[in-house]
């Protein structure tokens, strides 16, 4: 069923084994002026460590006998996206209307889909070497898993602190919804999850898929598919659920739910960020320089 969008990113990770504990600091490093505290991620830095690291990977294949992934020519996928989108949509009524509760899609990048056992063997060679332009493999593996595990630690911390807001607005919110008629069933108390079920609302759906056709890299065997890369697909709201959206976000501004939210943004975020001190202190100067390294591999391509 279709949520009220707190957005929540799930990312998995996994801590390094035999990684020694990050010592604890007194205070947050600096921040330049006008920059959120969410800003110390450093999402930046980690794309360009993505970048290079399947940069690297796919030059180990061109080199095991296999360049067709390289020719493909794929991008990394976004780092921790939720970090930085809104806690809660729709917001606005144009929102309302056009997404309901909806969010779109991200784009799929097409990808060779091989079975071969030789393709298998060389990539599982190159997984272990071919970030050693980066550092030690076993070492730069467990700080990037580390480092996504301090981003999801975010934005899970982002959106308990989201959820008590709502809490504490629930008993205004519903009561607004139900004087716009959408009461809650007897009994009933509002889920900040916000099953739309709640209100008897049917969802909408998503546009079609529309794949994009991709040249088939040369000597690529027959035995390997090419997954299309398919765009970002629009969320299409059913007619009761963007009338529902729009009570919602009218709701959410009388009730006064959208102006708290927005009060404490900035307090949430600084509150969370100070929780994770000891790990931004110690692993952000370990990011930023395997990201100089990475910006070094990438220059020399």
């Amino acid at each position: 069923m279709r949520k009220v969008a707190l957005v929540i990113a799930v990312l998995a990770a996994v801590v390094g084994c035999g990684a020694q504990p990050v010592p604890r600091a007194a205070e947050l490093p600096p921040l330049p002026a006008g920059a959120r505290p969410f800003d110390l991620y450093r999402r930046a830095d980690v794309m360009l460590v993505e970048k290079a690291d399947l940069s690297l990977f796919n030059d180990c294949l061109a080199e095991a006998g296999y360049p067709q992934e390289r020719a493909l020519g794929a991008e990394p996928d976004p780092v921790v996206p939720a970090l930085f989108e809104p806690v809660i949509s729709p917001r606005t009524e144009a929102e309302a209307r056009k997404h309901g509760f909806g969010t779109p899609k991200r784009a799929q990048r097409a990808v060779i889909d091989r079975k071969e056992p030789a393709f298998l063997d060389a990539a599982a060679r190159c997984e272990k070497s071919a970030r050693e332009p980066l550092g030690d493999p076993h070492e730069v593996g467990a700080l990037r898993d580390r480092y996504a595990e301090l981003g999801n630690a975010l934005v899970q911390d982002r959106v308990k602190k989201v959820q008590a807001i709502m809490v504490a607005h629930s008993k205004g919110l519903t009561g607004c919804l139900a004087g716009r008629g959408y009461p809650l069933k007897p009994g009933e108390e509002f889920s900040v999850r916000g099953d739309l079920s709640q209100f008897g609302i049917k969802p909408g759906s998503y546009a079609p898929a529309r794949p994009v056709p991709v040249v088939r890299p040369a000597g690529l065997p027959a035995s390997a598919a090419v997954v299309p890369a398919v765009p970002a697909r629009e969320y299409k709201p059913s007619m009761a659920e963007a009338a529902f959206a729009i009570a919602f976000v009218r709701c959410g501004d009388s009730v006064g739910l959208f102006a708290a939210l927005d009060q404490a943004e900035i307090a949430i975020q600084q509150q969370i960020v100070e929780r994770h001190v000891s790990e931004f202190h110690g692993l952000n100067p370990r990011i930023e320089a395997l990201a100089s390294r990475a910006g070094e591999v990438l220059r020399g391509r």
